[in-house]
Formats: C-alpha cells, sequence, structure tokens
C-alpha cells in the first residue's frame, strides 16, 4: 500500500505575523492618509477658485451700484423738481415737462450676482470658506439683498403710476419729440434735452396737478429709501471684498 507523505509547511512565528499585520496596516493606514490629503489639496483649490468668483461678483456689484445710485439721485432730483415747480411756478412749463421727464427716465433697479455663492451652497462647498465670520458676512450679504428687491417692487409701481397719471398734464406729443440720451462725461444717468419753447399744460385744475405731483412725490420718496439701501449695501460689499482679499491673498492677483 504507497503511502503520501505531506510536504512539511514551515510555521511562521509571532513575530512574522506580527510584521505581516504591521506591513497591511501601514499600507492601509498610507493609502488612507494619502487620499486625504488628495482631497484636501482638491478643495483647497476649488474654494480658491470660488472665493476668486464671489470676489468678481462683488466687484461686479459695486459697479453696478455706482450707476445705479448715480441714476437714482439723478432722477429723485428731478421728481423733487417737478413737485416744487407744479405748486410754485406752474408758467415754466419747459422746465416742468424737462423734469418730468427725466425723472421717469432715470429710474435705476438694484440685482446682484449670486450664480457663484448658490452653486457654493448647492454643492455643499461653503461650509469651507474661513474664517467663519466671512461666510456670516458673505450669508448676510446675499439674504439682506432680498429686502432692497423687496423696495424696487415698490419704485417700479410708483414710476408705473406716474406713467398711467402724466396723461392729466403732459402732451405726448412734446414727450415724443424730447431727445434723449447719455451724458458723455458720466453715463451713468439719462440725459434729457428740455422741450421746444412753452408747451402747454393739458390742465391747471388743482386736482390734476396735485395728483401728478403726488405721484412724482412718491417716486422720489421710494427711490431715496433705495439709495440709502442700497449704499448700505455697496459698504457691506466692499468690506467683504477687502476681507476675501486678506483671508486669500488676492490682492495681486
Amino acid at each position: 500500500m504507497e503511502v503520501h507523505h505531506h510536504p512539511n509547511v514551515e510555521k511562521k512565528n509571532f513575530k512574522e505575523y506580527f510584521l505581516e499585520f504591521l506591513m497591511i496596516f501601514l499600507a492601509v493606514t498610507l493609502g488612507f492618509f494619502a487620499e486625504n490629503v488628495r482631497e484636501h489639496l482638491k478643495n483647497n483649490e476649488e474654494i480658491h477658485e470660488d472665493i476668486q468668483s464671489i470676489l468678481a461678483d462683488l466687484e461686479s456689484d459695486v459697479a453696478h451700484f455706482n450707476v445705479m445710485l448715480d441714476m437714482d439721485t439723478y432722477g429723485y432730483s428731478a421728481a423733487d423738481s417737478v413737485v416744487s415747480s407744479l405748486h410754485n411756478d406752474i408758467t415754466n412749463t419747459a422746465q416742468i415737462y424737462l423734469y418730468a421727464r427725466a425723472a421717469t427716465a432715470n429710474v435705476g433697479y438694484f440685482y446682484t450676482n449670486s450664480k457663484t455663492f448658490d452653486l457654493m451652497k448647492t454643492s455643499g462647498m461653503l461650509k469651507l470658506i474661513q474664517p467663519r465670520k466671512l461666510l456670516d458676512s458673505l450669508g448676510l450679504y446675499y439674504v439682506t439683498f432680498q429686502l432692497l428687491t423687496k423696495q424696487d417692487e415698490t419704485l417700479r409701481a410708483n414710476n408705473d403710476a406716474i406713467h398711467k397719471g402724466n396723461y392729466l398734464l403732459f402732451d405726448s406729443y412734446v414727450f415724443e419729440h424730447m431727445n434723449v440720451g447719455y451724458d458723455s462725461f458720466n453715463r451713468s444717468h439719462t440725459v434729457v434735452q428740455p422741450p421746444v419753447g412753452q408747451p402747454a399744460l393739458l390742465s391747471t385744475d388743482y386736482k390734476a396737478i396735485n395728483e401728478v405731483a403726488l405721484n412724482y412725490y412718491y417716486l422720489s420718496a421710494s427711490e431715496k429709501f433705495d439709495c440709502i439701501a442700497a449704499e448700505r449695501q455697496k459698504q457691506l460689499a466692499l468690506r467683504l471684498i477687502e476681507l476675501i482679499k486678506n483671508e486669500y491673498h488676492l490682492e495681486n492677483e
């Protein structure tokens, strides 16, 4: 009967098992750390790009604020002049026509470019913004902008009321032939050329005059409120720009 001999298997001692375990453990640990480092570098690169985009958005907002603030200031000054002229010197009709047209031609509305911030919120990247006060300030900036947008709705409504009520006093033919353009030195607001001669108002009735004057008063009041809110928003944007540049060393980029 044939006998089969099994090969001798060398048994490993505890030290060899321990070394194998240690090598496997180190390999897994190093792989884990390498993945963390790679993810960290990737996040740093992405957050740096996103912060640069937010900075560009804020700088664009400030430029827009400057244009709209100039336009609205010019507009509410013209609206105030309409109210004053209608109540104090109704004979200077050329001036009244000029101010009435200039006021409605210079109503600016404020908006913000929040695309980068919204994308970061959706992707979960906002939590990587440091320091925390910067994240909090950014959140405040975009939340408070919604209040300014609501105020713009009131401004639009008041401007619409003027357009609907101007038929009481103003001849559309005169408005049509008043040239409208931009100041060659400051393109922030619309410049209206005065009418030829002294075109007549369509009515001298006190109630008609008062209704039109009230419409311009409400437009002026809402524009002034809008400008105060917009100036505060602009200052917040400027502070955010400075904070971002300091924290992310973007001054020279």
